[in-house]
């Protein structure tokens, strides 16, 4: 059996009406492609709703009224919700169906999608490892997934129908299934696996992270996610707008904090997590720690002013403006938008890139204590406020 990986979902039927496979093993629903024959089914999925984490509960469709679900058009729970939208007053946005589930949850998390529905299976997956999402009510009926075959390759087809009779259900499928979609801690040892250099390090540079981490009070582990979002690692890394090294700071900047050579690494680190520090005591003292942070990483992104005015905006629309996630950020893409950036006293920002930015700089940062933690041969467990505060005071949790 040779295992071919193509780049994304879409191409996995593309390739296999090229012959550059035989089976194109996904979670396939609906009619079968033009050319193709569904396999009978090996799952059945239950669509779910889902929304940011800020959400309140939401039981059923009579409480969408406004709101915008996106889904696949060519999908089971379209035709479902689409069969009810009129009576309950909620709009469905079509999407790619070549998005995958993290892209479409990332998305949600990110203000982009208002709601949208995804397979419970998948989305167990995401939330064993972010909070930054809230599963809501199912979405219709459970839906069969197959997989796919050319169909001219009848006697193929014959033969994965009774692999998938005999097999559903079974031991092996049983322990296969729990062991990828319900072990929480080996979801949180993949996704530190992704981060994982192979040599113990988190950078090639992380005996400096420790050092300014230490000198600054920042955990270096955070520093250490700003970095790679920041440069990749490369010291020589310059922005088209002219900022530069490993932290990605303007020249300017750099010379009034007292740097000059930014492409060195240890100036250009130093330089940025001192101006990190600049940015961090602007922001009162009282406001919880870990949006202190959120909002030091937005505005050294966006700049102070925006943020400013994202609270700002944040205390009108109702929301808390010292909490970031589900609220400031929430302000911030708001500005985007001319009817607010024309009343905010630093206008407009695109505000999808600093809350981009805090956002992959938290996934990043709770996958290195994911896989430092797996390294040490503790078990990866989601982390408490006060162990999250101790270890952005300090870089440990207690």
């Amino acid at each position: 059996l040779e295992v071919v990986v193509p780049p994304n979902r879409e191409a996995l039927l593309s390739w296999l009406r090229e012959g550059r496979g035989d089976i194109a093993a996904g979670f396939w629903t609906g009619e079968p492609r033009e050319g193709m024959t569904w396999s009978r089914p090996y799952h059945y999925s239950q669509p779910y709703l889902v929304s940011r984490s800020g959400e309140a509960d939401l039981t059923d469709l009579a409480g969408l009224r406004g709101r915008r679900i996106a889904v696949p058009p060519d999908s089971p729970a379209w035709v479902w919700l689409a069969s009810r939208q009129v009576e309950n007053g909620y709009t469905l946005q079509g999407i790619d169906d070549d998005l995958v589930s993290e892209e479409i949850v990332d998305k949600v998390a990110l203000g982009e999608f208002d709601l949208a529905v995804v397979d419970e299976h998948r989305l167990a997956v995401e939330l064993a490892v972010r909070d930054d999402l809230r599963k809501q009510f199912a979405i219709g009926e459970e839906v069969p997934n197959h997989w796919a075959v050319r169909s001219e390759d009848v006697q193929l087809a014959k033969a994965l129908d009774a692999f998938f009779k005999k097999e559903y259900r079974g031991t092996v499928y049983n322990i296969t299934y729990k062991k990828y979609f319900e072990n929480e801690n080996r979801i949180r040892r993949q996704q530190a696996e992704r981060v994982d250099r192979g040599d113990g390090s988190l950078s090639p540079y992380d005996a400096l992270v420790r050092k300014f981490g230490e000198e600054y009070l920042f955990d270096w582990r955070l520093i250490t996610a700003q970095m790679y979002q920041e440069s990749r690692f490369d010291p020589k890394a310059k922005s088209q707008a002219g900022a530069k090294g490993l932290m990605q700071v303007m020249p300017r900047t750099a010379k009034e904090l007292g740097f000059t050579n930014l492409q060195n690494p240890e100036s250009g680190l130093h330089a940025g997590v001192k101006y990190m520090d600049w940015v961090r005591d602007r922001f009162p003292e009282d406001l919880p720690v870990t949006d202190r942070v959120w909002f030091s990483l937005a505005a050294y992104n966006a700049g102070v002013g925006h943020v400013a005015d994202a609270r700002r905006l944040a205390a009108k629309q109702g929301w808390d403006r010292d909490r970031w996630f589900d609220n400031v950020e929430r302000a911030m893409l708001l500005l985007s938008k001319r009817q607010y950036a024309k009343q905010a006293r630093y206008g407009y920002v695109r505000g999808t890139e600093p809350v981009n930015y805090v956002q992959q700089i938290r996934s990043r940062y709770l996958a290195y204590v994911n896989l430092l933690e797996r390294q040490q041969g503790k078990a990866a467990q989601p982390l408490s406020e006060a162990q999250f505060v101790a270890m952005l005071l300090d870089g440990r949790p207690d």
